[in-house]
C-alpha cells in the first residue's frame, strides 16, 4: 500500500496502475468497492450471501457483449471527457483505492481529474445500448460514485456516458450527498462485519429468510408507489384530453395502438345539505337528529346484549431503515 498525494490530498493506493490483473482482482475481491456499494445497501442477507460467494468463489457473470464493450470504451470517453470545458486535466486510472477510515472499503474510479472550479474529482465512464433514452443516472452507478467520493475525499464526480449508435459523448456532474454516503458505508460496515463472523443465518435477531422476504416486500412497495404515481400522471392526462375531445358527448372512445379509453359522462349524485336543512327547516332537522341518536343508542345496546365479535387484522406495515 503507499499514498498518492493528488492535489495536497493523500489518497491510500492498495494496487497502483499497471498491475497484474489477478493482483488487482485479488485485492478488490477482499474488499467493498464503490461498485459494489448499491447492492449491499439496498438488498437483504440472501443478497449479501449472493455477494460472498461471488467473493470467494468468483461471479458465475462474465459479461457479455455490452459490458465488454462498455470497459474497452471507458478510456476513450475519458479522453474525449477530458475536452469538456472547465476540465485542466483528466487521465484515465485503473488502480484500487481504500478508504482511510477503514481499508476494506475500496473504488476503483474511472479516471482521476482536476477542474478549474470544482477542483479534484473522480470520473465514471459508462456506455449504455442503443435503446437508452434517458439522462437519468441509474440509482448503482449514482451510489458507486457516492462511494468513491467517500474513498477518495472529494466533493464532485463526473459522470460521462455515451449510447450506441449515437455520436458523442453527454455528461453531468454529481455532487457529493453526504447523507447517502453515510448510509452506504453503514451498510458497508454491516456486512464487514457479518462477513467477519462467519455470515450466519442469524445476525442481529433477523434471520436470512425472513430478511430475504423484508427486503423484497419493500422494493415491490416501492415500485408499487413509483407505478402508482406514473399511473395517476397518465389518468390525468387522459382525462383532461378525453373531456376536451368529447366536447359534451355523453360517451366518448379514444382509440390507440396498445389501448383504448371510454369517457362516460354518469349522472350527478343528490344528497342533501345538511347545513341548508338545519336553517331551512330547524323542525325536521332536529327529529331526524333524535332519531339518529335513538337508533345509535339501540346499536350500542344490542352490541352489548349481542356481542358479534369480528376479529381485526394486526397493523401491518414495511418501512425503509434508512437508506435514500
Amino acid at each position: 500500500m503507499t499514498a498518492l498525494e493528488f492535489d495536497d490530498r493523500p489518497m491510500l493506493v492498495i494496487v497502483p496502475d499497471g498491475a497484474p490483473e489477478e493482483v488487482w482482482m485479488e485485492a478488490r475481491e477482499s474488499r467493498v468497492t464503490a461498485s459494489r456499494m448499491h447492492t449491499i445497501a439496498d438488498g437483504s442477507m440472501k443478497t449479501w450471501r449472493r455477494e460472498l460467494n461471488d467473493q470467494l468463489n468468483g461471479s458465475e457473470f462474465h459479461g457479455n457483449a455490452h459490458t465488454r464493450r462498455g470497459h474497452e470504451r471507458e478510456a476513450e470517453l475519458i479522453r474525449q471527457a477530458a475536452s469538456l470545458d472547465g476540465v485542466a486535466v483528466l487521465a484515465p486510472s485503473h488502480a484500487l483505492y481504500a478508504s482511510w477510515e477503514n481499508e476494506l472499503i475500496g473504488a476503483t474510479p474511472d479516471g482521476l481529474g482536476i477542474h478549474a472550479g470544482y477542483g479534484d474529482f473522480g470520473a465514471e465512464a459508462k456506455s449504455h445500448a442503443a435503446n437508452w433514452a434517458s439522462d437519468e443516472i441509474p440509482a448503482d452507478h449514482y451510489d458507486q460514485m457516492q462511494g468513491g467520493m467517500y474513498v477518495t475525499g472529494f466533493g464532485i464526480w463526473l459522470y460521462v456516458w455515451e449510447v450506441e449508435g449515437q455520436p458523442g459523448i453527454q455528461h453531468r456532474w454529481v455532487l457529493r450527498d453526504d447523507k447517502r454516503i453515510e448510509f452506504l458505508v453503514r451498510r458497508a460496515n454491516e456486512y464487514l462485519a457479518w462477513r467477519a463472523a462467519g455470515a450466519p443465518d442469524l445476525w442481529g435477531g433477523v434471520d436470512v429468510e425472513d430478511d430475504g422476504h423484508l427486503s423484497g416486500y419493500l422494493a415491490e412497495q416501492q415500485a408499487e408507489v413509483e407505478h402508482r404515481k406514473a399511473k395517476e400522471a397518465h389518468g390525468a392526462a387522459l382525462k383532461a384530453r378525453a373531456a376536451k375531445l368529447a366536447n359534451g358527448d355523453e360517451r366518448f372512445r379514444l382509440p390507440g395502438t396498445n389501448a383504448e379509453m371510454v369517457f362516460q359522462r354518469r349522472p350527478d349524485t343528490i344528497t342533501f345539505d345538511e347545513a341548508a336543512w338545519a336553517e331551512g327547516d330547524p323542525y325536521t332537522y332536529k327529529v331526524w337528529l333524535a332519531e339518529k341518536q335513538f337508533v345509535a343508542q339501540h346499536e350500542q345496546e344490542a352490541a352489548e346484549r349481542f356481542p358479534l365479535v369480528k376479529p381485526s387484522a394486526p397493523t401491518f406495515r414495511v418501512t425503509a431503515n434508512g437508506g435514500a
